[in-house]
């Protein structure tokens, strides 16, 4: 059946001359839609700027582009950021004044590469500076994700989880893979409905030639990773003797304000033990070989000396467990000398009965990962790197310590000490000791980080996380849908315990199993296979956003040039 040119002009031609609150209203809500647990999601990524980018097309100053893409930005952030709040009785007003400044100062960041490329578009070509936007918003979000203040939790790449096939390609780009596929879309379909409605006439050859390179150019953008995807996911399912770690995941659906307000550490400690001793009297629980416990879920730091009694009776209970447990709890460090601490460590004054003199102590918590081996209590852990903004801990503190005891929320978990980066974590298994990676909740967020975790020798990963602060909202949803990007990075599998849930596995190729619900008290077991092979990602790192930031400053550099040459 023959279309009618007129037809699809005519359509284009409305849309591009839509009102301008509309366009700049469609791109907040179709990129408001396009996470978890919307699915399709995977469609709205490719598409949202693009009536952002048409409606730029009017303005006419640099402060014009920056309120017009705040509002569109504004939307987006409030939609897919309003459960930060929590929102719920007992929620600390903190987190909700937290959640307002989020949704207000966020879109900024976005704003940036809407401006430079708006700044370029003057200058050069409308594919010039097309191209620059894709590899600067590539570049921005990589960079975006490397300060304190960093929120990667909208990383465009994380609208494609559901999008199976389609991802797999990720173990060599990373999560900026997809972020660039979708800004190349983005890209040529706005281009298409601007060149349509351009006014050139349609019997070009050069305007025919450009729409079907840039046709060319959406389809592999669409199709190729879906054929490089079932390729992968054929050979994956061919049979491979790999070793298996069985783990069970313990979920206590605590309430998570409660745990910090009122119940006695001891009580949540107990009842992570009672459900741990209920899964081995089962069939599948009795082949356990590590228990994995969600983040906290020991809520005091047993590791200090006021602790010692409650450490004391921990450790009894995991030796009459019998098996290892990994479990997130609050470590206590004191620092050899002021030098070792930082400049937001906590510090007090202890007389020393021995030299006669006070000393000044400096000391710090940490938001921990530890393994503790029935008979020898903890024998390793992990201290959290990457901590959440405000929540945990006040971005760039170290600049203005005095903000910490000014900023803080009353359940327990501000004001942490940053660890010194990723690493790999000791586990005995049988006759041998293999390595994990400790991540705490926000940190799996992070490509670049946990694939350090792989590349310090993590055979597997753990995730443990307490999403109770959200239960109800989309938040426990798109936080396990974002470990599917992390396995397929890294070729690892996941065991991933929260709190109240969503707990689950993820195997190396993206497939979630043994997931529980939401406000569950439950435990999950599943053998997950062992590996020491390193993914292109995992070697290289993020090459993709360094290139494309690097292609992007050439751009910046070609208009520049082009604008001095009019000028002579």
């Amino acid at each position: 059946m023959n279309q009618n040119p007129s037809t699809i002009g005519r359509l284009s031609h409305a849309f591009v001359n839509l009102p301008t609150w509309s366009l700049l209203s469609l791109t907040g809500v179709i990129l408001g839609l396009a996470y978890p647990p919307n699915i399709l999601g995977s469609i709205f990524g490719g598409i949202g700027l693009v009536p952002l980018i048409i409606a730029l097309e009017r303005t006419t100053t640099w402060k014009q582009t920056l309120r017009w893409s705040y509002l569109s930005f504004l939307i987006f952030s409030a939609i897919t950021t309003w459960w930060v709040g929590s929102w719920q009785a007992n929620a600390d007003p903190f987190l909700m004044i937290s959640c307002v400044l989020l949704i207000l100062v966020h879109p900024f960041f976005f704003c940036l590469p809407m401006i430079l490329y708006r700044a370029l578009r003057k200058r050069t070509s409308l594919p010039v500076a097309l191209t620059f936007l894709i590899l600067l918003w590539t570049g921005g979000e990589y960079l975006h994700a490397l300060t304190d203040a960093s929120y990667p939790w909208l990383t465009l790449g994380n609208t494609q989880t559901y999008n199976f096939y389609y991802i797999q390609f990720i173990e060599y780009t990373g999560v900026w893979g997809l972020s660039f596929l979708m800004m190349i879309q983005n890209g040529v379909v706005a281009w298409l409905f601007l060149h349509s409605t351009n006014g050139e006439k349609t019997s070009s050859a050069t305007q025919r030639k450009g729409v079907r390179i840039a046709f060319a150019l959406l389809s592999a953008t669409l199709v190729l990773p879906y054929i490089h995807g079932a390729i992968v996911s054929g050979f994956a399912s061919l049979p491979v003797k790999e070793p298996e770690i069985t783990v069970t995941i313990v979920q206590p659906n605590q309430n998570p304000w409660d745990k910090w307000r009122k119940n006695d550490p001891i009580d949540h400690i107990e009842d992570n033990a009672s459900l741990s001793f209920e899964s081995l009297r089962s069939e599948v629980g009795r082949k356990t070989d590590i228990f994995l416990w969600a983040e906290t879920a020991i809520p005091k730091p047993i590791t200090h000396p006021d602790w010692r009694r409650d450490r004391d009776k921990l450790y009894r209970t995991l030796d009459s467990l019998g098996v290892v447990v990994m479990t997130g709890f609050p470590d206590y460090l004191v620092h050899a000398s002021k030098e070792d601490a930082s400049p937001s460590s906590r510090r007090d004054t202890l007389y020393n009965q021995k030299t006669g003199k006070t000393e000044v102590r400096y000391w710090d918590f940490y938001n921990s990962v530890g393994v503790f081996v029935p008979g020898k209590g903890l024998v390793d852990s992990y201290h959290k790197s990457q901590l959440v903004p405000f929540g945990e801990r006040i971005p760039f503190v170290d600049l203005v310590p005095f903000l910490v005891d000014m900023l803080s929320w009353d359940v327990g978990i501000s004001a942490w000490g940053k660890g010194n980066g990723p690493h790999a974590i000791d586990v005995p298994w049988g006759n041998r000791t293999v390595k994990s990676a400790g991540m705490v909740c926000f940190e799996s967020v992070y490509p670049n980080m946990v694939r350090k975790f792989a590349d310090d020798g993590a055979e597997f990963l753990t995730i443990v996380t307490n999403d109770g602060w959200y239960l109800g909202t989309p938040g426990p949803l798109q936080h396990e849908r974002f470990a599917i990007l992390r396995a397929i990075e890294t070729r690892r599998s996941i065991a991933r315990a929260a709190n109240t849930g969503i707990s689950c596995f993820v195997t190396p190729e993206g497939e979630i199993f043994g997931e529980t619900e939401e406000g569950e008290r439950t435990t999950s077991t599943g053998s997950i296979p062992l590996r020491s092979n390193k993914t292109l990602y995992v070697r290289w790192g993020d090459w993709l956003p360094i290139l494309a930031l690097i292609g992007a400053a050439a751009l910046a550099l070609y208009g520049i040039v082009q604008t001095k040459k009019s000028r002579e």
